[in-house]
């Protein structure tokens, strides 16, 4: 194979990739069709909220499930909080498992749904802080493997 042609099937390989990418760039699929329908609920959760339900039709309550903190709290505003993005970004992804609430919608109690894996150091160092930052705002936060015990104690309060 002399030069021309070694340059010719260069220029035909670099034009095949270009063409590729380019039709790529312009015919992306319709990305509303890549995602699967979920429950809120794993079979876990489900199972405790089957339980949670009578208890809290008992006291008058509403479960809401899966809170997201930022709903509950919000750093205090920027002229007094100059870490405000920092603090806004250690809440907008975290929720709370179930919300206890009154027909108002406030808050009488939140529950976190523990497991195994709140024993790992980085679930160890977010719960902690979950926890500090709701007794900071107020909030009682309740804390279970499954079991009402807490929870019925607390409402008997």
């Amino acid at each position: 194979m002399n030069a021309n042609e070694l340059i010719a099937l260069i220029i035909i390989a670099a034009l095949a990739v270009f063409s590729v990418w380019l039709y790529k760039r312009l015919h992306k699929p319709d990305i509303t069709k890549l995602y699967n329908a979920k429950t809120i609920l794993t079979d876990r959760e489900y199972d405790f909220y089957t339980k949670l339900k009578p208890l809290a039709d008992e006291y008058g309550l509403n479960i809401y499930t899966k809170v997201r903190l930022a709903d509950l709290i919000e750093p205090k505003p920027k002229e007094e909080n100059p870490f405000w993005m920092e603090c806004f970004n250690k809440i907008k992804a975290k929720h709370i498992d179930f919300a206890l609430a009154d027909d108002d919608t406030s808050i009488v109690a939140l529950i976190e749904l523990d497991d195994t894996s709140h024993a790992r150091p980085d679930r160890v160092e977010r719960d902690d802080f979950v926890n500090a930052v709701l007794a900071n705002t107020g909030y009682t936060l309740l804390r279970t493997y499954g079991e009402l015990d807490v929870i019925e104690e607390y409402l008997r309060l």
